[in-house]
């Protein structure tokens, strides 16, 4: 469905049109990605129990060294297996970032443009520029430091839970961490500093606006008409402007709404195998499972970080920008 007709129907009150044309894909799509994520859990898990009768018949050899070798090789399957899938986590994650991304940096300028036809001149030159170059900041902060991070954090608990000593765990949970203070500041310092113009210079367009209409009124015989005209053409420009923000909203909603929902699943999944695995499988693969289920609900947050980033930069103009209509 193109943008326009996204905005007709947004207009018209028509949101169940959109929501019909995408539900079918959305629902293709996810059941299919999901059906081979089933099947790769179900090997895993099996694997996983094998690993369970290596150390269960262990004890049955002196020395053990035949069990504690056949649950190595069991564990190293299952971490190929953890880490291929994982890395396919990522690459969703990844393309969707980017996907959003794109749409933001082709979006603003237009969008921007709107808002000036509204009446907001200031505010469209004062955020265009910084709103422009944050999402590049934070397109390079994803793909360059937080994802490969992420990867480490992934391998770090594979490799932390290889063996008996637990060594590494403050290491990777302090790593957790970063990365999501990391994204976390990004976000606050993006809305931030959007929330705080937005209550300042929307209210200077406004009071601009209502100074040029004020003065174009007392001209004799014109007046009345002019002033009629500007209100009329700031409404509408205001009506598109807003109309626009709603379809984009509606466009990063499409866009981010399956892998959201293959990351949810998937994250669901390998932390219900971990629960299933605990009774009978050594604790170093169940903490394995736990681990890919913590690094899914990872790339899980940096998604929506960044698709909630975008919606509330687009919210937070388009409301506050509202002001140079309401105090004309």
């Amino acid at each position: 469905m193109p943008f326009s007709e996204i905005m007709d129907n947004l207009a018209n009150g028509n949101l169940t049109e959109i929501l019909k044309a995408y539900t079918g894909v959305i629902k293709k799509i996810l059941f299919s990605e999901l059906a081979t994520n089933r099947t790769l859990l179900v090997q895993i898990v099996i694997l996983a129990l094998i690993g369970a009768i290596f150390s269960g018949f262990s004890g049955l050899f002196g020395s053990g060294h035949v069990g504690e070798t056949g649950f190595y090789v069991v564990y190293l399957l299952i971490m190929t297996f953890l880490t291929t899938g994982f890395f396919a986590s990522i690459c969703i994650a990844v393309e969707v970032t980017e996907q959003l991304m794109r749409f933001m940096q082709v979006l603003l300028p237009a969008y921007f443009l709107a808002v000036t036809a509204a009446g907001g001149a200031l505010t469209s030159a004062a955020i265009c520029g910084f709103t422009i170059g944050a999402i590049g900041v934070v397109q390079s902060v994803l793909s360059e430091i937080l994802i490969p991070l992420t990867r480490v954090f992934m391998l770090m608990v594979m490799a932390g839970n290889l063996l008996k000593e637990d060594m590494i765990s403050k290491l990777t949970e302090l790593l957790r961490h970063g990365i999501l203070w990391t994204m976390k500041t990004l976000f606050g310092g993006i809305v931030g500093f959007h929330v705080i113009q937005g209550m300042i210079l929307p209210q200077a367009d406004a009071m601009k606006n209502a100074s040029v209409i004020r003065l174009t009124q007392i001209i004799p015989g014109i007046g009345g008409g002019v002033g009629a005209v500007s209100q009329l053409v700031m409404g509408s420009g205001v009506l598109i402007k807003n109309t626009a923000g709603a379809a984009a909203v509606v466009i990063l909603l499409i866009l981010s709404s399956v892998p959201i929902l293959k990351l949810c699943f998937l994250t669901v999944l390998y932390y219900l195998a971990a629960a299933v695995m605990q009774p009978v499988c050594d604790k170093r693969l169940v903490s394995c499972m736990e681990g890919a289920a913590a690094g899914h609900a990872l790339l899980l947050k940096l998604v929506g970080y960044s698709l909630a980033m975008f919606i509330l930069t687009i919210a937070i103009i388009c409301i506050s920008t509202n002001a140079v209509w309401y105090a004309r």
